[in-house]
């Protein structure tokens, strides 16, 4: 889990990515490499390939895999996967853009559009899915995540302070125990661009929905073992998925062109 602080100069965020730990997996920050603001994000595509790039060559020096947070592109609030040998092994396009009503008005899809599929991904260790931010407010997209296979769930994000204060904590324990999985939120450390604040609390919560891992605000790169076997101990424990009245009731993922290329 790396918070890691955020900064207009995109030379100086790549350079953070020079002193990697030992892990097996590094996990970045929603918009890692610019500050979250529209106006920031505008011309944020600009640093894509540079940004991408390094992302590859970080994974390939450290033979680690790499759930590379968020960059822009010129449509997309995009999430790289990356595997030890430095290759794209998916992406993942945010699918629901944050929109907030009230003194300042806030929407993301004045700089994006959303993404149309839903992704895990395979690694050495188990499967996996992705969401970004604002995705972890939709239960749905955690759930066909866990359906499809996903034991952990890895959530880039860029929560604001007040969101952060009052939701983020809530929203990762009750994602993580109704679907019983592991879930990595990991956030920028707190800096402030403009009238955006971040937040900070990375965290790590079990299929339990206990917090096994949070930070505080400032900048960390935290290393942490976790085993799937526990979730295995969970569902066995608290069979949710034996229960569930399919009869009654299914959600399923509508398959629309991917845009993953694009």
């Amino acid at each position: 889990m790396y918070q890691m602080s955020v900064s207009m100069d995109n030379q100086q965020n790549i350079a953070k990515l020079k002193n990697i730990p030992d892990c097996d997996i590094l996990v970045l920050p929603e918009m890692w490499n610019c500050p979250y603001h529209n106006d920031a994000l505008k011309t944020a595509y600009l640093r894509h390939d540079e940004s991408l790039e390094a992302l590859k060559e970080t994974a390939r020096t450290n033979k680690i895999w790499i759930v590379a947070g968020s960059i822009c592109t010129n449509k997309y609030n995009r999430c790289y996967i990356l595997n030890s040998d430095g290759d794209i092994v998916c992406s993942y396009d945010k699918t629901h853009l944050f929109e907030f009503h009230n003194k300042q008005d806030y929407c993301e899809n004045e700089v994006f559009v959303p993404g149309n599929h839903l992704q895990c991904f395979d690694t050495p260790w188990g499967k996996c899915g992705i969401l970004l931010c604002y995705d972890i407010r939709f239960p749905e997209v955690s759930r066909i995540l866990a359906q499809n296979g996903a034991q952990i769930l890895f959530c880039p994000a860029a929560f604001n302070e007040q969101a952060t204060k009052k939701h983020w904590k809530l929203f990762t324990q009750t994602r993580a125990l109704e679907n019983e999985v592991f879930l990595c939120g990991v956030a920028p450390a707190k800096y402030t661009y403009k009238n955006y604040t971040s937040g900070g609390h990375s965290i790590l919560v079990d299929g339990f929905g206990n917090i096994v891992v949070e930070l505080g605000e400032e900048e960390a790169c935290k290393v942490v073992d976790i085993h799937l076997k526990d979730i295995e101990k969970v569902r066995k424990r608290m069979p949710y998925w034996k229960v569930r009245r399919n009869d009654l009731y299914e959600l399923k993922e509508i398959k629309n062109e991917d845009n993953s290329n694009q």
